[in-house]
């Protein structure tokens, strides 16, 4: 009974709709929010508990380096840049069209990816040494 209601048609009017870029834009940015919150005071809390976090950190694989830090990265770029394009809009309500919304979601996903590549190239030229130097 239950794998004949699952298999039902969907009704036609829901398959004409597609899911808008800017539904998923304030999504992710509810995410990201929940993500480095999460983050931060998992973070603290284990640092807290354990003071030698750094070397645990040093002490993973780089796949799950790789996957933290650009989850870290994507999501504080996405997040700040999200927050600027409130501040503007509530600075300037006439900017709030359904069109420039759209592109403005497109330029935010662009631009926050574009940004984890470069904050991955300036965090390996610059802090991997200090960071990983050993004391």
């Amino acid at each position: 009974m239950i794998l004949n209601i699952l298999m039902k048609n969907i009704s036609p009017h829901v398959e004409i709709y597609r899911f808008p870029i800017t539904a998923l834009s304030s999504i992710t940015n509810r995410i990201t929010g929940l993500y480095l919150t999460g983050v931060f005071i998992g973070t603290g809390t284990i640092g807290f508990i354990n003071p030698d976090l750094l070397s645990n950190y040093n002490k993973l694989e780089n796949k799950y380096k790789i996957f933290l830090e650009y989850s870290v990265y994507f999501c504080s770029a996405y997040h700040i840049f999200g927050g600027i394009r409130h501040f503007i809009w509530d600075r300037y309500p006439y900017l709030l069209t359904n069109k420039a919304v759209t592109q403005s979601s497109y330029v935010l996903y662009g631009t926050s990816i574009v940004s984890c590549i470069i904050i991955d190239k300036l965090y390996s030229k610059f802090f991997v040494d200090f960071v990983e130097s050993p004391k």
